[in-house]
């Protein structure tokens, strides 16, 4: 599949680097179909940040505790600020409620898996951005310097809200992370531009050698494109 976890948008190009592995995996003898991923990965991500808030503010709390003193918005950068503040009302119901999203999307999965041993998807939906470009909004920015002033809910959906530029740069590495599940990425594209793109293979837990076969497999055929990089005087 092509299709963004998460309902963002995904590049020609890595729906063109997609396409060219199901072309030679076909060629060596694999049945490959396209499918819908079965997971609501908006669901899933919601219930990470969850997480992430959750831990952010226990990790604080005891660095709070250790200097002796209350913690400022100086003491860190906006967005770990922002996940404390979410994170000190986050419960200890909602903490769970999010860890079980994860089980429930690794048993998705499992599901999927004993049909389709092999899941196949681009790695990153978009090339890699410059080194400096900004994916927190300056509005987004504001809201956050005053997330303390907003209901859970909305510092909830928030840190969704400003994570959103960068998960649609990654919308499915995200995925296995969250399941569990072995995934290897192999990069087998190059953008006009000279970027690396690669492709995903993930499979059902236990089953990393499967996907060793495989990144072995594409390199015995050439399809791994190394980038070298090159000192500029």
């Amino acid at each position: 599949t092509t299709e963004s976890p998460v309902g963002t948008p995904v590049s020609p190009e890595a729906v063109q680097a997609v396409q060219d592995a199901v072309t030679f995996l076909r060629e060596q003898g694999f049945a490959v179909e396209e499918i819908h991923n079965p997971i609501d990965g908006v669901a899933l991500m919601e219930s990470y940040y969850t997480m992430n808030a959750g831990e952010t503010a226990a990790f604080m709390t005891e660095l709070a505790a250790s200097l002796g003193r209350t913690l400022t918005a100086d003491d860190m950068e906006l967005l770990t600020w922002a996940l404390y503040q979410t994170g000190k009302q986050t419960s200890a119901a909602d903490y769970s409620l999010a860890l079980s999203k994860w089980d429930q999307a690794a048993w998705q999965m499992a599901q999927l898996h004993a049909t389709y041993p092999i899941i196949l998807t681009p790695t990153t939906a978009w090339p890699a951005p410059k080194v400096g470009d900004p994916l927190v909004s300056a509005s987004d920015a504001a809201k956050m310097a005053e997330i303390t002033t907003m209901r859970p809910a909305a510092q909830k959906q928030l840190i969704y809200d400003q994570w959103l530029p960068a998960l649609t740069r990654s919308p499915f590495t995200q995925q296995a992370n969250l399941t569990g599940e072995p995934a290897i990425s192999l990069p087998t594209a190059v953008t006009a531009t000279g970027l690396p793109l690669g492709i995903q293979f993930n499979a059902a837990k236990g089953q990393e050698l499967i996907l060793l076969r495989l990144g072995a497999l594409f390199e015995r055929a050439g399809k791994l494109k190394w980038l070298h990089a090159t000192k500029l005087d």
